[in-house]
């Protein structure tokens, strides 16, 4: 009986001591796999856009100010190659001119919410990193005036509309400790068409072309 209690006293500490070298490999990290947390800010320029209603179907070319963008992501590295992540932020300008129409402190604001992947390509024996990526998503859009007319007509005021965005973008990283790195780099970004509805009824749209911007950021990244 005693032969039999030791048997399995060995059989259960062989089986405990696999399970835990198993668990011990699932929880392993590849070197520089980890979270990571990033912040942004630089200009946007936004591409001439169009009108494309206002309580009706019109057609009329948007130019827009200097903008600016600001985009914050926390996320996961993979490896040194392979980063995901969740971003959101901001890329907004103010309305410049829109002919046939007043706009007065017009702007139209994009607040992204993207899954974004990022690949990187360390160069050997430097602290550089190019890296290249894309994100797909939704941005809320939003348009506020304080004065948008056409003569007839007047909205005011600020209304949203959610639509489908895209970013693709491309930088150059510093590395400036093991945890901390500077970079310098470009985003296009693309938005879906919003429409607003304004008073004097719900059925009253304003809808703008989906926003088309080229942004310059620089960014501060940490690795954990």
């Amino acid at each position: 009986m005693k032969c039999r209690y030791v048997s399995m006293v060995a059989v259960l500490s062989l089986c405990l001591g696999a399970a835990a070298a198993q668990a011990q490999g699932y929880y392993y990290l590849p070197p520089d796999a980890g979270p990571e947390f990033r912040f942004g800010i630089g200009p946007s320029f936004f591409e001439d856009g169009r009108l494309t209603q206002f309580g009706g179907p019109v057609s009329s070319k948007v130019d827009y100010d200097t903008g600016l963008a600001f985009d914050a992501a926390l996320g996961w590295n993979f490896n040194k190659y392979v980063a995901a992540d969740f971003e959101t932020g901001f890329i907004g300008a103010k309305i410049n001119n829109v002919p046939g129409f007043t706009s007065d402190n017009s702007r139209l604001y994009n607040v992204p919410f993207l899954f974004n992947v990022t690949l990187s390509c360390p160069i050997p024996r430097t602290n550089l990193i190019p890296y290249v990526g894309a994100g797909v998503g939704v941005a809320d859009v939003v348009f506020d005036t304080d004065n948008f007319n056409d003569g007839v007509t007047t909205v005011t005021g600020s209304e949203n509309n959610v639509v489908f965005a895209g970013q693709i973008f491309a930088g150059l990283r510093f590395q400036l400790t093991g945890h901390l790195s500077v970079d310098l780099g470009y985003k296009y970004f693309a938005t879906g068409d919003p429409t607003f509805s304004y008073p004097p009824s719900p059925n009253f749209d304003v809808g703008f072309r989906g926003a088309r911007t080229h942004s310059v950021l620089a960014a501060l990244r940490f690795d954990f």
